[in-house]
C-alpha cells in the first residue's frame, strides 16, 4: 500500500498500536503506557492489508467494488454495535475485543 520514503496515506486514517494486557472495558483503546505504536513497515512485514474506503458511500464506492470482485468477496455483513441495536451486546463487544481470523475464499 505504502511507498518508503513517501507519506504512507494510511497515516490520516489509521492507527495501530501494541495493547496493553489489561481486561477492562473492551471499547477502550488499551495503549500501553507509554503508547507503543506499530509502523506502517511492520504491519505491511506482517502482511496486515488496508484501503482507504468511503464508508459513507459503500454502494458505489470503486475500491471497495475493485477488491471484492479481485479477492473473491461474494459476502457483505452489517453489524451496528450499539446496546440498542446488537443482540447480546455485552458478549459481542467481548468476541470482537479477542483475535480472530477470518480466512479468504
Amino acid at each position: 500500500m505504502g511507498s518508503i520514503g513517501k507519506q504512507d496515506s494510511r497515516e490520516e486514517v489509521m492507527q495501530a498500536w501494541y495493547m496493553d494486557d489489561s481486561n477492562e472495558d473492551q471499547r477502550l483503546p488499551h495503549h500501553r503506557e507509554p503508547n507503543q505504536f506499530v509502523s506502517f513497515y511492520k504491519l505491511d512485514e506482517l502482511g496486515v492489508l488496508s484501503w482507504r474506503l468511503d464508508a459513507d458511500n459503500y454502494e458505489k464506492d470503486e475500491v471497495l467494488k475493485q477488491l471484492r470482485e479481485s479477492r473473491g468477496y461474494s459476502y457483505m455483513d452489517f453489524c451496528e454495535v450499539c446496546p440498542e441495536k446488537l443482540p447480546n451486546y455485552e458478549e459481542k463487544i467481548k468476541n470482537f475485543f479477542e483475535e480472530h481470523l477470518h480466512k479468504s475464499p
